[in-house]
This record gives structure tokens, sequence and C-alpha cells, in this order.
């Protein structure tokens, strides 16, 4: 543990281990389990900052679980561009919550529920969806 001191306060230094990327980091903060690399930096006083840094986990967060699911569609192979790789629950009755929900949990919880999925492009998941007749139901739906 390392110690500075600044005007009469004494802040613990603390080495940790990103839960995400698995980094070692430093940090005064006894309650930080993300690195600022993959959770950013920001302070409780600005809430603009404080979003900022919410999408930088959220983003980390699916770049970590596409590398664990093999960084490609696991149907066609395509790997150019992670916005356009999605999760796709195979049995929809053990889905907890929905990845790209814009929601933001632990990263123990998001890697459990992403290990559930595979990992397909946007292309081929419009497909699996549309053979399994999800669309058919919507459009009837609204007939």
């Amino acid at each position: 543990m390392l110690y500075n001191t600044q005007k009469d306060v004494v802040n613990i230094v603390e080495s940790k281990r990103c839960e995400i990327c698995g980094n070692n980091y430093q940090t005064n903060s006894p309650s930080r389990i993300y690195c600022y690399e993959c959770s950013g930096e920001s302070t409780r006083k600005n809430n603009t900052t404080r979003k900022h840094q919410k999408t930088i986990l959220r983003r980390n967060m699916k770049l970590q679980a596409i590398k664990l699911l093999g960084g490609k569609c696991s149907i066609c192979g395509y790997n150019k561009c992670v916005d356009a790789l999605e999760f796709h629950h195979e049995d929809p009755n053990e889905k907890e919550f929905k990845l790209g929900s814009g929601n933001t949990m632990a990263w123990k919880d998001y890697k459990k529920e992403a290990l559930k999925c595979i990992l397909v492009c946007s292309n081929c998941h419009k497909e699996i969806h549309s053979q399994l007749g999800y669309y058919k139901d919507k459009k009837q739906d609204k007939q």
C-alpha cells in the first residue's frame, strides 16, 4: 500500500485487479472493483461524467464478453464491427435479463448471462429469430 498526504488528509492507495480485464490498477477507493480503463472515472457531483462512465463500463463489459465467446459470429464468422455482434440466448427459459438492455450490472452477473448465449452478427440474429417465428408473431399481433 502507498500513502499520499495532501492537506493533512491521508489517502490509502491500493493495488487491485480489475474484475473485467484482469489488469492491475491503483486506486484510493475501497469500493472500486474495475480499473479506470474499463469503467472510466467520474465524480458523484458531476452527473455528465457519471453517465459517460457507465457508457464506458457497459462497452468494456460487452468487449470482454465478445472475447469470451470467441470474438466472431458463431454462424458466419463475421468479426469486423463489435457493434454488429449480438448475444442470442439459445434457451429463452434460462434468460434472466437482456444483455443489451442498457442497464449496468456487476461483471460476474453479465459474464454469467453471456455464457448462456451464442455470439452472432446482426444479420444471423435476425435470421434466427425469423426462423423461430418471433417476427411473424409480432406482425400478427399488430393486425
